[in-house]
């Protein structure tokens, strides 16, 4: 026993210091803080092969059978459920021969290669001033959305599309045959087949059995979608860069005043502490505005993952993470708050792992893409519901949404909700096929050819691409093979949001359901599967039923079981209670340090308001000049 123990203490002080490693330089990097490339490179090489290690996972398993073997006890009990965790991710990180582990090195170079070039690559468009700047995928996404004039529109759909020319003739179809190769290597049939399996746990055909009878059954209401677009804006809204103009019914315009940015972490902390969520005494450190060298989407990273050392006690996590945000653009303010929302949501999932080891509570396998993102996506929906609107959309004189705009968000949200859920199995399906493709037949052409086939299937929309290559997910080692997690955590949210509305009547400002969550799916980390996980909450397995059921509402439907909701909302809270959410929060820009809430979290969120305001004044009189 004392062996085993020494053993399975050393594994989880040796994973503690490489997450801290990679980490602490992957949050440098993603943020434009620095360029060590090549630093971040060798530490996610050193993590990667120490968790795919052939000779540890023998001796773990060695171990965990002896330990086995012994009587019960509370010492044989807690390493039984330890090295079990090891084995899990030794097996499913496993690189088995030399040749496998010189495959990933090279591809882990590649990708660290693609990226630094990704980084320097420059995107411009023309905004809502009329002004041709600099802009990230999110901006450019947000324009398309936001901007009436349709040139403007067209600058950031020329720009997206020019990036996944760039993505496509930029090493990344040789990328994905290595990727193969590796695959092939370990004994799997292409790379999409060995991340599903190892990630996931399951084989591609299960998956496809999910996203298909989604695809089958939101498909007459996708239709409609369309329909009703060209039936009120013509056939020319269906082009691409119209498309998501035409589908937010101005909507966007007359609620931006309700979201001001400046509120954001405001609301963040009210809407999850009144929710129950503690983040058990972690270190956060949020980094809210878009800036040049900065990822382009939101990310969660936890150098420490909290767990319950079985020596040391209830370590606490130290998560950081990042929203997307440009003050100055239309619809940044809501943009901002649901991708706050969202990776405030894994980092409240990272903080509560009661497990004891760190390879219970981080990202990498056998943590599967769905099981995390599903943490997220329960609570990035919140800004659009109509329960939370009713409460916190106020604009900056502090006056609540009227009912008629709540009630207008709700249907044209609902009047496109097939359309916008089918997208996630955009990317997926065009891996699948990617994947799937002969090396020979893989050239930049092809590839943007595939992308625009997929597209045409799933959304019916000829010659456009969805801008599925200017997506980070399929384009990094890491990322790839990972966005089917997304309408897989939709999915099991849907489950998850009817059940709760069922047991608790209402969820908004609902203490019960951060309790509920960390009992059920936060404390059990990676230990469990979302299957498990629902189960466990829900009694029922992952259905895709319930989002298909959203989707095939009707606006007036919608709109009625949202009244019917309002009325069981619980009640208004004023004061702000002790302790709240029991973390170490900082908020910052790069390196600059905006507030933290040492002293309390409303003189925290005061401070960022003043800050966001000065900011604004500085990026106008730029701009102006």
């Amino acid at each position: 026993m004392n062996h085993a123990r020494s053993f399975f203490d050393e594994l989880n002080q040796r994973y503690r210091q490489l997450l801290k490693t990679e980490g602490e330089l992957y949050w440098s990097v993603y943020t434009g803080q620095s360029d060590a490339h090549d630093a971040l490179a060798e530490a996610t090489l050193n993590r990667k092969m120490f968790s795919g290690d052939a000779s540890r996972l023998v001796q773990a398993r060695e171990h965990f059978a002896r330990v086995l073997s012994a009587d019960p006890s509370a010492e044989r009990d807690a390493l039984v459920t330890g090295l079990q965790g090891w084995i899990n991710v030794l097996e499913a990180n496993a690189i088995p021969t030399d040749r496998a582990a010189c495959m990933l090195s090279e591809l882990t170079a590649l990708d660290a290669d693609l990226f630094a070039r990704r980084q320097a690559y420059k995107m411009t468009h023309i905004n809502a001033e009329g002004l041709r700047v600099n802009a990230s995928p999110s901006a450019l996404r947000n324009n398309l959305a936001s901007n009436p004039d349709e040139s403007a529109r067209k600058s950031a759909h020329d720009a997206l599309h020019s990036l996944e020319h760039w993505v496509a003739s930029s090493g990344f179809a040789d990328i994905v045959g290595k990727r193969n190769a590796l695959a092939r290597e370990l004994g799997y049939r292409n790379f999409f087949e060995y991340r599903l399996k190892t990630h996931s746990g399951m084989a591609p055909e299960q998956l496809f059995a999910v996203f298909d009878e989604f695809e089958r059954s939101t498909r007459d209401a996708h239709q409609a979608s369309l329909n009703r677009v060209v039936e009120k804006h013509g056939r020319d809204a269906l082009l691409p860069q119209n498309l998501s103009y035409a589908m937010q019914g101005g909507t966007t315009e007359q609620g931006d005043a309700y979201f001001p940015l400046s509120k954001a972490p405001e609301r963040w902390a009210e809407s999850f502490r009144r929710m129950g969520v503690s983040y058990r005494g972690a270190r956060i450190e949020i980094d809210l505005l878009e800036r040049e060298g900065k990822f382009p989407t939101g990310f969660c990273i936890a150098p420490t993952p909290g767990y319950r050392d079985d020596n040391l006690g209830p370590i606490a996590a130290d998560v950081r993470f990042t929203s997307t945000a440009r003050p100055s653009q239309p619809g940044a303010g809501l943009r901002g708050l649901t991708v706050l929302f969202h990776e405030a949501g894994h980092a409240a999932h990272f903080a509560n792992v009661d497990m004891n080891s760190p390879c219970f509570s981080q990202e990498f396998p056998p943590s599967s893409p769905a099981l995390l993102e599903a943490q997220a996506k329960f609570f990035d929906a919140l800004p659009s519901d109509p329960c939370w609107l009713k409460r916190y959309a106020k604009d900056a004189a502090g006056n609540p949404m009227p009912d008629e705009l709540i009630r207008a968000r709700v249907e044209a949200r609902q009047a496109y909700l097939a359309y916008t859920e089918r997208r996630d199995l955009i990317p997926t399906y065009f891996e699948w096929a990617l994947y799937c493709m002969d090396d020979s037949e893989r050239t930049p052409d092809s590839v943007l050819a595939l992308a625009r086939s997929v597209t045409e299937r799933i959304l019916g929309i000829p010659g456009h691409t969805d801008y599925v290559l200017a997506t980070p997910h399929p384009i990094y080692h890491d990322m790839a093979v990972y966005y089917h997690g997304y309408l897989l955590a939709k999915i099991a949210a849907a489950q998850t949001r009817a059940y709760l509305t069922r047991a608790l009547g209402y969820i908004v400002d609902n203490p019960e359901v951060g309790r509920l969550l960390a009992t059920h799916c936060w404390a059990p980390g990676n230990s469990v599967t979302l299957d498990q996980t629902l189960i466990a909450l829900t009694g029922e397995p992952l259905s895709p039923s319930y989002l298909a059921a959203q989707c095939n509402r009707s606006p007036d439907d919608a709109w009625r079981q949202a009244s019917d909701t309002l009325l069981r909302g619980g009640k208004d809270e004023d004061s702000w209670v002790s302790n709240d959410l029991d973390a170490n929060i900082s908020l910052v820009h790069g390196s600059e340090r905006i507030a933290d809430n040492d002293e309390s979290l409303p003189a925290m969120c005061n401070a960022f308001e003043r800050w966001i305001e000065s900011y604004s004044e500085r990026s106008l009189h730029a701009n102006a000049s």
